[in-house]
């Protein structure tokens, strides 16, 4: 099982300060706490709105526009002094322009494909960083005095990052610097099509990166598998049947959901097209009076279908499927040369929370929006400790030690964690 929403990003979205606190911490924990606790009350009212607003139920789904709209009265975010960038082109060369700040860090060179529009029929092909001729990006788009190129991807077995570069005739207002990693961020709300797919996807993407310059915004998109994959249609036509019977919308908890939802196969090769129908960036200082501290801009940005390709290189699944008596353990965990993601089990009476050690004793921070998909740079994970804790006591008591004392966090797992697994990752 893989929790909706880190840890980290809603402390982004709720702290009201720019360094760690132990009473701002406490009162972060305390609502995400809550908000575990009612996830599938949550669940079963957004999933049931979404049968009259659909865009509803697939924003809640695919990504995380209604939790940063929720939270975002409370913010009061620092100030923010983007780093200097790298002296390369921008186009083309995103994940390296933004390595330093996104959270993932470096994706891999050699596994990276750079789209540019290289014959008359539109292929997509590979473009050597030392051209000295910028290419024509087949994936650009203008409307609303901005320009939105995609200009590179890369796909692992979890997700597909995309780099984006986001260029605007007006300057950008100051964006807000986010997460341990300082990186600044634009949500885009999108529409996409993808070929294994019979329905329309929506979402709301995190592109997190940086200002390049006052007019010029770079970052990496991340789409994860997870997000695009489930084919709600066995719900929506049961909502359709009672709606048309006059009956209640059938109620959607975690023991139904297998009941009127299914997943796409993601293959290793797939058709993506993106539509961009919105973008949004949280600032350091109130826009207007109207915006607030957010930045927004309307538009259409649609973007020629891509072929993509999923990397085989250093990606890998471990199968373990073992749990203990009390019905909690871990069912496999997905690795990537950026990320590892961990697939939890536990019964339907318990909540819990699990956390992933490197080899030296160091905690592995969420990387996205999911708390489970786990950023692995600067890490050694040949051998990964995995614990499970009760959800509860992990964030009332457990997990503030993490940010004090490395080895008393460790000697706590040890003592309080309902189940221990170490994994052999080589």
């Amino acid at each position: 099982m893989k929790n909706n929403y880190s840890d980290d990003y809603l402390r982004i979205i709720m702290s009201t300060a720019s360094v760690r606190n132990k009473v701002i911490d406490t009162r972060i924990e305390e609502t995400l706490a809550d908000i575990k606790q009612k996830k599938v009350t949550g669940i079963r009212r957004e999933k049931q709105a979404a049968y009259k607003k659909r865009t509803a139920w697939k924003k809640m789904v695919y990504g995380l526009g209604t939790v940063a709209a929720v939270f975002f009265v409370s913010i009061i975010i620092c100030a923010a002094n983007p780093s200097l960038a790298e002296n390369i082109p921008i186009l083309g060369n995103i994940f390296a322009k933004v390595q330093d700040v996104f959270p993932f860090g470096r994706m891999p060179e050699d596994e990276t494909t750079r789209l540019y529009d290289n014959e008359a029929d539109g292929n997509q092909a590979a473009v050597s960083d030392a051209s000295e001729k910028e290419p024509d990006f087949l994936y650009r788009t203008q409307d609303n005095g901005i320009t939105v190129t995609i200009t590179e991807y890369y796909a692992s077995n979890q997700a597909v990052f995309f780099g984006v570069c986001i260029e605007s005739e007006e300057a950008f207002p100051a964006f807000a610097v986010m997460g341990d990693t300082e990186y600044q961020l634009i949500q885009a709300f999108t529409k996409e099509q993808y070929s294994f797919r019979d329905s329309e996807a929506a979402g709301v993407r995190n592109i997190e990166g940086r200002l390049e310059d006052a007019y010029t915004f770079a970052g990496i998109m991340r789409v994860d598998y997870d997000d695009i994959n489930i084919d709600e249609r066995k719900y929506e036509a049961a909502c359709r049947e009672a709606e048309a019977k006059g009956e209640e919308l059938p109620e959607v908890t975690e023991e139904t959901w297998d009941l009127y939802y299914e997943r796409y196969a993601v293959p290793e090769e797939f058709e993506a097209q993106i539509t961009i129908e919105s973008l949004r960036g949280y600032c350091k200082e109130e826009v207007d009076a109207q915006n607030g501290n957010q930045y927004r801009v309307r538009g259409h940005w649609k973007f020629p279908s891509c072929k993509i390709e999923k990397s085989e290189t250093d990606v890998q699944t471990i199968e373990i499927y073992e749990v203990n008596e009390q019905g909690i353990g871990l069912d496999k965990i997905e690795l990537s040369p950026v990320e590892l993601t961990l697939y939890t089990t536990e019964p339907a009476d318990c909540l819990t929370f699990a956390v992933a050690l490197d080899k030296n004793g160091r905690k592995l921070a969420s990387g996205s929006t999911n708390a489970y998909e786990l950023a692995t740079a600067g890490h050694d994970i040949s051998t990964v400790t995995v614990y499970i804790c009760e959800y509860d006591e992990y964030m009332d008591e457990i997990k503030a030690y993490a940010l004090e004392d490395e080895e008393t966090f460790r000697n706590i797992l040890e003592e309080k964690a309902l189940y221990k697994k170490v994994v052999d990752m080589q």
